[in-house]
This record gives C-alpha cells, structure tokens and sequence, in this order.
C-alpha cells in the first residue's frame, strides 16, 4: 500500500481543515495518512477534529512544520 501524505504547508485555516476533513473520510480501517502542516491554528482545528473522530494521531514537530500521522481505527464487531 502507497503512503498518503497530505502536504498541507501552504494552506491556512479553514481550507486545511475541509481537505483534512475529506481525505480522512475517505481512509478504510488500518489505512493511515500523513498531513504536514505549517500554520499553528490549523494544527489545533486538525488535533481538535482528529480527537473527536475514531482516528488515533501521533504529532512529530520539526523546525518550519508539524507532521501529524493519522490512522483509522480498525472496526471490530463484539
């Protein structure tokens, strides 16, 4: 499976968060996106949002950008 990366460092709020929004919904269980992200309130919508959906995220913070790894969580029916 290719990895998908969503470089959204020229971006600003609230286009980050629609194309965030859109490629996370398209993501099946176990598929995982990496986002980068240049603008600090674009990263807390996307952490805001990210929280409140069944997605895990780990936050890598560079110098000039965060990347943010996104992955869906597996459904499992009990």
């Amino acid at each position: 499976m290719e990895p998908i990366i969503l470089d959204l460092r020229e971006q600003r709020c609230p286009m980050t968060l629609l194309l965030v929004k859109r490629a996370a919904a398209a993501l099946s269980p176990g598929e995982s996106l990496t986002i980068l992200i240049a603008d600090p309130a674009s990263q807390r919508d996307i952490e805001k949002y990210i929280a409140q959906q069944p997605l895990d995220f780990q936050r890598v913070l560079n110098h000039d950008h965060c990347s943010l790894k996104v992955s869906k969580e597996t459904s499992f029916n009990v």
